[in-house]
């Protein structure tokens, strides 16, 4: 029975209890105590692939075995050697389903590889790659164990029978073997994905999402330990946009570099849960510190912050103790943040109505003005004075922020993602957006699929 797993899907995690686990719409489903078991033929993606090895000290028949098998989906070349020897090396390293292995290699020929993989892998699939010469001898190793045999020169038709053959084969293993070879695919890709699986941990943590149970249970999983009595750092920079920035920075390279900063300055904490939360806010829990040298930590980390980054930064402290006092004590930290902004009053009520009402094209400075009370002239200088920028700017920044934010969702069209930060014109808002990012709106969101 599969009882536990992580799986992967762009920047979200799944914790999947007990029988099923679930991506999208493939799912595997175990049923009853009878192993009676139905998976999904597409489900996880490269998961389902067959894993294939292609060893020929003849670089051509090498590279055409590997381009013949390209043409089928569910095949993947993970491996190649050029002797025997280093296949040997390769398959003590990597996962692999089906080896492609030529009789008549240096070093370690053929059949003494097969021998030496037998021990191994007692139920490896090996297919023999020969010539006419041979055929006789490829025919008796069929007798050894071998699956089966591919002629040289290579022919289309044939190889293609001989990959039904081996579906099929393959098809027929034990609802054991796949669960096995699952598991060793999740292991795999939570080693390879740790960092990413510890924040979006913390992150369901903060949010309050998971009882002290299920946190005690995740954490095992990823070998992670957030101490009894633990300190939590919250970061908050607000981006002061000016007409130098040009695009250059955003809200994700802000975060990169900032999150990187950190990890150095703090490193004596011993920092390992961190995340990023829903403001974009950095979240870091480390064991308990004196108040101290905390805010010591702290200063010099604004110091050095608000000199390379355009960014007003802002950290908060807090203290707590069980896994059942960390949303809480994040919400202490994220309220003292929220009322730490450096603002003036007037500031403060004129940023805000700005979060409630970029997504209108007809909100203005003169709404503004006339929500607080003062007059267009006066408030400008006020805002420019304060936020280091125009009103106009400081709004078309903040849409640029959102919308970066929604482009993440491709159900989204892009004239919605439009009308959703203000902008009735598709076709403007794709300039405004090239303009301070550099790209325009469907190349960031390609760069988003390319970097997943």
């Amino acid at each position: 029975m599969i009882t536990a797993a992580y799986l992967i899907e762009g920047k979200r995690l799944f914790f999947c209890e007990q029988k099923y686990i679930k991506r999208g719409l493939d799912f595997i489903n175990t049923k009853g105590e009878d192993n009676d078991r139905i998976y999904s033929k597409t489900f996880l993606g490269d998961f389902m692939k067959y894993r294939t090895l292609v060893a020929d000290d003849e670089p051509m028949i090498r590279r055409g075995i590997v381009s013949f098998l390209k043409a089928y989906d569910d095949f993947e070349v993970v491996a190649e050697a050029e002797d025997g020897e280093m296949a040997l090396e390769k398959s003590k390293s990597t996962v692999i389903d089906v080896f492609f292995v030529d009789i008549n290699m240096p070093f370690l020929n053929g059949l003494d590889f097969i021998k030496e993989l037998k021990k191994l892998y007692p139920q490896a699939l090996v297919v023999i790659i020969t010539g006419y010469d041979l055929f006789e001898y490829a025919r008796k190793a069929v007798g050894l164990g071998v699956f089966d045999y591919v002629l040289k020169p290579l022919m289309e038709d044939p190889f293609d029978e001989l990959i039904g053959r081996i579906r099929e084969a393959l098809s027929r293993r034990s609802g054991e073997e796949m669960e096995k070879k699952y598991l060793e695919w999740a292991r795999d890709k939570m080693i390879e994905s740790r960092d990413l699986l510890v924040a979006e941990l913390v992150k369901k943590i903060i949010d309050g999402r998971l009882s002290e149970d299920e946190i005690s249970q995740e954490c095992n999983y990823l070998n992670l330990r957030i101490p009894e009595n633990y300190s939590m750092i919250l970061v908050r920079m607000d981006t002061r946009p000016t007409e130098e920035l040009n695009g250059d920075w955003n809200d994700d390279l802000l975060y990169f570099v900032s999150e990187n900063i950190a990890l150095e300055m703090f490193a004596s904490l011993a920092l390992e849960s961190r995340c990023r939360d829903e403001s974009g806010n950095l979240v870091l829990i480390t064991g308990r510190m004196d108040d101290s040298v905390l805010a010591e930590k702290a200063d010099e980390y604004i110091t050095y912050i608000s000199g390379i980054l355009p960014v007003k930064c802002v950290i908060e402290t807090a203290q707590g103790s069980g896994f059942g006092a960390i949303a809480g004590t994040y919400q202490e930290a994220l309220s003292r943040a929220s009322e730490n902004t450096g603002y003036s009053s007037v500031m403060e009520s004129v940023l805000e109505l700005m979060q409630e009402n970029y997504s209108r094209e007809e909100f203005s400075l003169q709404e503004a003005a006339d929500k607080v009370g003062l007059s267009v002239p006066y408030l400008s200088r006020i805002f420019r004075k304060e936020a280091g920028c125009t009103f106009v700017d400081y709004l078309t920044n903040l849409r640029m922020r959102k919308a970066s934010i929604l482009l993440h969702d491709e159900e989204m069209k892009i004239y919605e993602v439009a009308e959703s930060v203000g902008y009735t014109s598709q076709q403007y808002f794709s300039l405004v957006f090239k303009k301070k990012l550099g790209i325009s709106p469907a190349e960031y969101r390609q760069s988003i699929k390319d970097n997943r």
